[in-house]
């Protein structure tokens, strides 16, 4: 890291309890597993090494409980579609094919023969590959090839299948910009996929195409099935060789619906306010699976609870369509498989870090479900004392700032997850309350689980309260929530984070004068936000994070270039507005300092937002801290990257948060965000 520009900005004024929960503890936690596999009787997954610099390992767990690396050192299952990354691997008949984040290509492995992976495709520096499954006659590999025609700005996609002999490939589809999700039927006559173009971005919009399989072993003429301009497809698989499953939205919820391949309605199964799907960020997630008796079992739930059920369409009167397993987890991955008896997938609750875990597919009615923990990421056993326990909160919203395009029904409440100061041998100060940080998170299109977070309990241990906003725009709470933000970034946003803010102060759980915010890449965007255009916060922290939009939309990715035209505006007839939210063109008007934190190699949002946001604070004569990580994306990946970032965070905060007795008059109100009024 670069540490020539992090020069303290004033002595301490604020002194943070001893905690057990380090920084290197947070850096020691291995991450969260992702995706997962049921192969025979083993369970197979994949989980981040941050002391192998970061390369995520597939692993294998035993019928007997031994756990296994699959992949040899060296070899790191990732890639960069869509730059966040696509399904990396998948079982084969006699091992796994993967894909390898160095070289980009694609390997195959057969890990009880020995020896090392052996490649696949060819190596090409402009050429990537992610999303990928396996047919199930299990002689090639169907994978998204991602080909960059000049650098991240100009791609073209098709689906492509790979013979596991040769390495010879044909394509399958090119349909759409965008692709994923392709799926052969049972019977091997028709294929499915799910596509959508610009301007749209997945959660806006998607087609599920069906097409029969030609003799060529290509694509023939397709039919959308579902989906349109405001209906997102975001999961489709084949239930037989007439009908597929699929999670929708066309009712403003990410539903579960039978859906005839070739003809007819679609059907939805277990209606209801909540989503049975996300956001899809990474081709290949799954919310659900099907099961060989064409019932299913799905994640469902909304931001603070999500479950996971039975899911049978064709119950008959008298029992019901959803049976819910009562597991002991709050929040699950996007990746979830079953077989006729079980289900894995990841979970995590309040108390419980991210683990993979597999349990019995027959409702048992007792109050908690047996589960079997197949792997618990390794690092530092916490005493349960040491960690915040979270509320689910809704605050209401300013009656008299309505957000731009929102019905009133659903601009009335603020989602949020409160964490408060915890520690086994301190309790919360009296007076004008604790110092308190709003974590904002990324996306703008995400959410923040309430789950077992270092992270988090690293700041809650140390005496600074959190606050996690699923501010408008976040998924988990329906289409009408999630485009609250549409046309309002940087004010929504900014405008809930206050919200949230002002009500712990008026609850008198946070001192006024000691409100901080954070975020990274799109939460770093509001944090900025929030601090160039209210008298709420101390200071932001700023990870990787958007400060220039109109630069970003012209450099950025493929994936996110058209993003603004529905959070600010199509561009080039919204370019003033686009200049008016910049954070780095108002840095003159920042109610305090900043701490801004890049990663070097990032190719979603150009260091320079960082840089550039830097200088243009200083040149105001605002005080403001910059560090720069060399060998990171978007995103930390090693743990001597996490630890320093703690670091100098809690340093910032120290710094930042004034004593009771020496209050800055400005801070005692908090100043509502311009609301800005639409052109």
């Amino acid at each position: 890291m670069n540490h020539s520009s992090l020069v303290p900005l004033t002595p301490p004024a604020f002194r943070a309890w001893d905690s057990d929960i380090t920084a290197a503890a947070v850096a020691r936690q291995d991450g969260t597993p992702g995706w997962v596999s049921l192969v025979g009787d083993d369970v197979w997954w994949d989980e981040p090494r941050p002391h192998e610099a970061g390369r995520r390992c597939v692993v294998r767990a035993k019928p007997d409980g031994t756990v296994e690396d699959v992949l040899p050192p060296g070899f790191d299952a990732r890639n960069s579609l869509h730059e966040y990354g696509g399904r990396s691997w998948r079982p084969t008949s006699d091992g796994l094919v993967f894909t390898h984040w160095s070289d980009r290509r694609l390997y195959l492995h057969h890990p009880d023969a020995g020896g090392a992976p052996s490649p696949l495709t060819p190596a090409r520096e402009d050429v990537t590959y992610g999303d990928l499954y396996v047919p199930p006659s299990g002689d090639e590999v169907w994978a998204v090839r991602e080909t960059r025609l000049d650098g991240v700005r100009t791609v073209e996609r098709a689906v492509v299948a790979v013979s596991f002999d040769s390495g010879t490939e044909r394509t399958l589809v090119a349909t759409h910009h965008f692709l994923t999700c392709a799926r052969l039927a049972p019977d091997g006559r028709h294929l499915s996929w799910i596509g959508w173009d610009h301007p749209n971005m997945p959660w806006d919009g998607t087609e599920l195409c069906v097409a029969p399989l030609t003799s060529r072993g290509t694509a023939g003429a397709h039919t959308v099935r579902a989906g349109g301009p405001r209906e997102s497809v975001v999961q489709a698989e084949w239930r037989d060789a007439e009908n597929l499953w699929a999670v929708t939205d066309p009712d403003g919820w990410w539903n579960l619906h039978i859906m005839p391949a070739h003809e007819g309605p679609a059907r939805a199964v277990g209606a209801a306010d909540e989503e049975f799907g996300g956001a899809l960020w990474k081709p290949g997630a799954s919310w659900f699976a099907p099961l060989p008796d064409g019932r299913a079992v799905a994640v469902h739930g909304t931001g603070a609870h999500r479950r996971i059920s039975l899911v049978d369409p064709d119950a008959p009167p008298g029992r019901p369509v959803m049976s819910e397993l009562n597991l002991p987890y709050t929040d699950f991955v996007h990746s979830i498989d079953a077989d006729a008896t079980r289900v894995v997938s990841v979970g995590a609750s309040p108390t419980a870090p991210y683990s993979v875990f597999t349990a019995p597919l027959v409702p048992t009615g007792a109050d908690e479900h047996p589960v079997r923990t197949v792997s618990a990421p390794s690092g530092p056993s916490v005493d349960l004392a040491w960690l915040p326990r979270p509320t689910a909160r809704t605050f209401p919203r300013d009656a008299t700032r309505p957000a731009h395009g929102a019905a009133a029904e659903d601009d009335a409440v603020v989602h949020a997850h409160t964490y408060p100061p915890t520690h086994p041998d301190h309790t919360e100060p009296g007076g004008p309350g604790a110092p308190w940080v709003i974590f904002v998170h990324g996306g703008p299109t995400g959410d923040y689980p309430m789950v077992r977070d270092l992270e988090i309990a690293y700041f809650t241990s140390r005496g600074i309260g959190v606050a996690t906003v699923d501010y408008g725009g976040s998924v988990g709470y329906g289409r009408a929530y999630r485009e609250r933000l549409n046309g309002a970034w940087g004010v929504v946003d900014v405008q809930d984070c206050v919200t949230v803010a002002r009500a712990l102060v008026a609850e008198g759980l946070a001192d006024p004068g000691r409100l901080a915010i954070r975020g990274g890449s799109a939460g770093g965007w509001t944090a900025l936000a929030a601090l160039t255009r209210t008298d709420t916060f101390a200071g932001a922290v700023s990870f990787y994070g958007i400060t220039d939009p109109l630069t970003w939309a012209a450099t950025t990715h493929d994936f996110e270039s058209r993003y603004l035209d529905r959070l600010i505006g199509p561009l080039p007839q919204c370019a003033a507005l686009y200049e008016h939210r910049s954070p780095v063109l108002a840095a003159g008007d920042a109610c305090g300092p900043a701490l801004l934190l890049h990663g070097l190699d990032d190719a979603i949002v150009d260091p320079e937002q960082s840089a550039a946001m830097a200088r243009a604070l200083r040149a105001a004569g605002i005080p403001c801290e910059h560090g720069e990580f060399p060998g990171e994306r978007h995103g930390w990946r090693r743990a001597e990257t996490i630890r320093a970032a703690l670091d100098a965070e809690i340093r910032f905060y120290e710094r930042i948060f004034e004593p009771p007795g020496d209050r800055t008059p400005s801070r005692e109100t908090p100043a509502s965000p311009d609301p800005e009024g639409q052109p």
